[in-house]
């Protein structure tokens, strides 16, 4: 029978361990060394996102910097839930971290960021980026679609993607797991789709992407409904920001060069 799992401390209202604590332990020990506990799981985290905000982008990295803490600021290692003394191997990362539900981490991750790292009304920016493989040790790379806030520089969610062009499905998913209330969400064209228009307004957010040649008619819909500030129409336009003119309707006129409503 597996043994219960030491049990971090309850956290902070806001804190970063209390976001963590939402994510499931996938260790199942039957035993350890006296003196050996396992550590806890939040406390394990806590210390894998210090590191990596401090430069660590490998596990090896990642077990140095713990090291190295336990010679130059142990207390450090103790604020973060570690017990005294302590701090994971490269071994006790890999076999963690490689059972750990990746999806409810960056989702913890990410809400953490949203509800204390920006500002309520900070714009997010949905875009694919196609990730490198590691040569020689086939692995592939990997297309994915995130969620960044611009201000606050941070990753709020994202989603595997089959690859350019092919992005729709990923950007819902990552849409359903960030909190839009309140944001502007910008994207290319191949994101202006009334479903993905709906989901944003949905979640109480406010879509502002771009109309292109590849919707002629939509493209025509918002030439017709906003007359250019210089006389010219450039054959690109943007959609109003809540999904209005995406869905084919006619949102609010433009103002004129002259200052007059254009109604």
């Amino acid at each position: 029978m597996a043994k219960p799992l030491p049990v971090a401390p309850p956290a902070a209202a806001g804190s970063l361990a209390e976001a963590l604590a939402a994510v499931p332990d996938p260790r199942h020990p039957y035993g350890w060394r006296p003196g050996a506990d396992p550590i806890p799981l939040v406390a394990l985290l806590q210390l894998v996102v210090a590191a990596m905000l401090c430069g660590a982008r490998s596990l090896n990295a990642v077990a140095q910097w713990g090291r190295e803490r336990l010679e130059d600021d142990p207390g450090l290692l103790e604020q973060l839930g570690l017990p005294p003394g302590r701090s994971p191997c490269v071994a006790t990362l890999h076999r963690v971290l490689k059972a750990l539900d990746a999806a409810a981490f960056e989702q913890a991750l990410g809400r953490w960021l949203a509800e204390t790292g920006m500002a309520a009304d900070e714009p997010v920016a949905v875009d694919g980026k196609a990730l490198r493989g590691v040569r020689g040790e086939g692995l592939p790379g990997e297309h994915l679609v995130a969620a960044y806030a611009h201000r606050a520089g941070a990753v709020l969610g994202q989603a595997p993607s089959p690859g350019k062009g092919q992005e729709l499905a990923a950007v819902k998913a990552v849409l359903a797991a960030v909190p839009l209330a309140g944001r502007p969400v910008t994207g290319d064209a191949l994101l202006t789709q009334r479903d993905v228009c709906t989901r944003v307004v949905a979640g109480q957010g406010d879509d502002l992407l771009p109309v292109d040649e590849n919707q002629p008619a939509l493209l025509a819909a918002v030439a017709a409904a906003f007359s250019p500030m210089d006389g010219r129409r450039d054959g690109r336009a943007g959609a109003a920001a809540g999904g209005a003119l995406a869905d084919g309707g006619v949102g609010a006129a433009g103002r004129r060069a002259d200052g007059a409503d254009d109604r």
